[in-house]
């Protein structure tokens, strides 16, 4: 159930590098990511409220990181959305996955098996095939979005690794609430050093997407995986992140016609190899 939930949040979470790059045409990062977050931490604090829970040692320190983590990763992607494509965004994004066994082998001191590694590698050169990355820039503005956007797969890395190892030690609500506050608090900063920007012509526009991404893809979706991690390694849950270039690229297909050619079907079929490759044969090893 806890990688079946990864899943299903992996492939919703596809849909959101082609909603951010057009609300990027209406608002500043700054302005984009404060409404998102503002309503994501507006709805957890409800719950909160509600459920009232205690909060132990180390909860300050663990959920203000996860949340420095998380803001470096959103600031990052989404002003490199600016520069770059979405499918080549998602590719950026996506080799989080490469560098997570890393994180967790060099500095957790946990254990990664061969199959592990195995469908890391595969799941890399299927994000590498499918978004073609490294054809000729679209803009020259291009290798500046993907290098911030590299940077976001790093804090994602980060965010990932050590939320196996923190989350399951503090109640998930104000834990999670605490994370998206960090990101909401970063973001406000942002708004007076960006130069702040919001088209009022297409605050609608807008609305739906902060309403989409700030409840379902930001409260709801760090929830489930601050739950399903505290069930699941952080390699596994990687691999299983993996998709979300796979699921970018069909949006970006879908919504404003971004081409999926033969290379990025075959990329597509191997990020979902290394996937079943690391689940199957982490079974088998554990066996």
């Amino acid at each position: 159930m806890p990688d079946l939930s990864l899943l299903l949040l992996t492939l919703l979470w596809g849909s959101t590098f082609t909603l951010v790059k057009g609300a990027m045409e209406i608002a500043s990062p700054g302005v984009f990511l404060a409404l998102r977050f503002g309503l994501a931490a507006a709805a957890l604090g409800l719950v909160a409220l509600w459920r009232r829970d205690r909060i132990g040692p180390g909860f300050w320190r663990d959920g203000l990181l996860l949340g420095l983590f998380m803001l470096a990763g959103f600031v990052l992607q989404t002003i490199g959305l600016r520069f770059t494509t979405p499918a080549r965004s998602g590719f950026f994004t996506g080799l989080c996955v490469l560098f997570v066994p890393f994180i967790t082998h060099f500095t957790l001191r946990r254990p990664v098996g061969v199959s592990a590694w195995g469908g890391v590698a595969l799941a890399v050169v299927g994000v590498a095939l499918l978004s073609s990355p490294f054809g000729g820039a679209a803009s020259p503005d291009q290798p500046l979005g993907d290098l911030l956007t590299l940077g976001c797969a790093v804090a994602y890395a980060l965010q990932v690794a050590y939320t196996s190892e923190w989350s399951p030690r503090h109640p998930l609500v104000p834990f999670t609430l605490l994370q998206v506050s960090v990101v909401l608090a970063g973001s406000l900063l942002l708004i007076p050093l960006e130069g702040a920007r919001l088209d009022a012509g297409r605050w609608p526009e807008l609305a739906g997407v902060v309403v989409f991404t700030g409840l379902l893809m930001t409260a709801g979706a760090f929830f489930v995986m601050n739950w399903a991690q505290r069930h699941t390694t952080a390699v596994r849950a990687a691999l299983i992140y993996a998709l979300e270039p796979a699921s970018a690229a069909l949006f970006s297909w879908a919504l404003i016609g971004e081409r999926l050619g033969q290379l990025g079907w075959i990329g597509g079929g191997l990020i979902v190899l290394g996937v079943v490759a690391g689940e199957v044969g982490g079974a088998w090893e554990r066996r």
